[in-house]
């Protein structure tokens, strides 16, 4: 890695990810630029289908509050998705994936986390999210902060070690095997956005999201 860049690598961290957030806002304008109408066309066909997965999270979680679940989920795995994606860029600075260095996972996990007890107290009312922090366990705190923890660090560790050895190999090696350790990179890539996302839905489920109303979403096998 250059010294200029390692020397600015915060600042190119957080404008990478800036990018990609200011991305996802165009591609949702574009999505939603024209009326919906009962017959899909192309666009909102497409932007339905991208929206079906979120929507049937958020209906098993609490069938009354998708218009304020889904849009969450959606957007915590779509920022994840286009950060991991930017390492197969041929772009030097822009192909430093944000979810690479530990801030920025520990940032989202914290939205993540904080964003569940501000979608409780919506619905439920903020004494019912203070209720279930320390009722009937007080200690219910903790197990939030864990859960900061452990979504940080699965998405930390999976990404930042993936681009961590695509560097290496391309100090060594500058062609061929950097390619082949990016597209194996992309498994992780996709996977993790799924993980944090069904994570965070899980999370959702076990706050008791509108006094129980909602199922528990099933949890795949975290890698």
């Amino acid at each position: 890695m250059p010294a200029v860049v390692e020397q600015n690598l915060h600042y190119i961290v957080i404008a990478n990810f800036a990018l990609v957030a200011a991305l996802l806002v165009v591609i949702g304008k574009l999505a939603t630029a024209r009326p919906l109408t009962e017959i899909p066309g192309g666009r909102q066909n497409a932007a339905e289908m991208a929206l079906e997965w979120f929507v049937d999270q958020a209906k098993r979680i609490h069938p009354a509050s998708v218009l304020l679940v889904a849009p969450f989920l959606a957007t915590i795995f779509l920022l994840i998705l286009f950060s991991n994606l930017l390492a197969i860029l041929p772009v030097p600075v822009l192909r430093i994936p944000p979810t690479s260095y530990f801030s920025v996972p520990l940032a989202l996990a914290v939205v993540a986390v904080f964003g569940v007890v501000v979608l409780k107290a919506k619905v439920d009312g903020a004494w019912s999210v203070f209720k279930h922090s320390f009722w009937p366990n007080p200690l219910q705190l903790v197990g939030d902060a864990s859960h900061v923890l452990s979504l940080s660090l699965r998405l930390y560790g999976n990404i930042g070690g993936e681009y961590l050895v695509a560097v290496l190999a391309s100090q060594a090696a500058p062609y061929g095997i950097p390619i082949v350790i990016h597209a194996l990179g992309l498994i992780p890539a996709s996977v993790q956005p799924i993980v944090f996302t069904l994570l965070t839905a899980d999370f959702l489920a076990t706050a008791s999201l509108g006094g129980g109303a909602g199922g528990h979403t099933a949890v795949p096998e975290a890698t």
